[in-house]
C-alpha cells in the first residue's frame, strides 16, 4: 500500500501517514516483522531511492532533477 491509499484506509492525512510509519516500522520489529519498502523512484529517468531512510516524499531526483516521483508501497512481513 502507498502512504496515500493508507490516508484513505485510516482517515487521516498522508503527511500524518509518514510521520506514524517510523513507529509502525519499531513496532513490526518489536513484534519479530519488519516494514519492507518499495522504494521512490523517477518516473522520467529510472532512478531508485534505495538508500534513502526517510519516509517523507523527496523534492527532486538527484540524477536528472525531475520532479516527477513515484511514492514508495510499504508490506508488512
Amino acid at each position: 500500500m502507498t502512504a496515500r491509499d493508507l490516508s484513505k484506509a485510516v482517515g487521516i492525512s498522508e503527511k500524518e501517514v509518514t510521520v506514524h510509519l517510523g513507529h509502525i516500522e519499531r513496532t513490526a520489529s518489536a513484534l519479530g516483522k519488519r516494514l519492507v519498502v518499495r522504494p521512490f523512484h523517477c518516473l522520467s529517468c529510472g532512478y531508485r531511492f534505495a538508500d534513502r531512510r526517510r519516509f517523507t516524499r523527496p523534492g527532486k531526483c538527484p540524477k536528472c532533477r525531475g520532479t516527477h516521483v513515484e511514492a514508495p508501497a510499504f508490506r508488512i512481513l
